[in-house]
């Protein structure tokens, strides 16, 4: 499934309907709310945004709407990563495979161990 990019308060909203599994306006603004002052309709807007991108799904049962993520925060990454690498690379070519390669260098240790088992695992297949 492709996905579109998410705007900083999108992202924030969709954090909490990953947490949260189901949840309505205001279960999203009570976790919201703990860090910004924003409005129901705001968050209302947010979330039906979401839902028109395909990532929540909307339910109306007993007089509520309630929201339900469509796909994982996993898939979500894994999305958004695939579609930003194909970019990065058609534009860039070689120089941006040695440009990632110096940032994976970088990396501390155990994320640098990490990623590089994780990609000898996809030559693998």
């Amino acid at each position: 499934m492709k996905v579109k990019a998410l705007s900083e308060l999108e992202f924030e909203v969709m954090n909490v309907v990953w947490n949260i599994q189901t949840c309505s306006v205001r279960d999203v603004l009570a976790q919201i709310s703990k860090d910004k002052d924003l409005a129901y309709t705001t968050i209302a807007t947010i979330l039906q945004r979401l839902h028109e991108k395909g990532l929540v799904n909307r339910s109306d049962k007993d007089f509520a709407v309630h929201y339900k993520p469509r796909i994982s925060k996993a898939e979500y990454s894994k999305s958004v990563a695939g579609s930003f690498f194909t970019k990065f690379f058609d534009s860039f070519g070689d120089a941006a495979i040695a440009s990632f390669a110096e940032s994976v260098d970088e990396l501390p240790r155990e994320k640098k161990e990490y990623f590089l088992r994780l990609l000898e695992k996809s030559h693998e297949t």
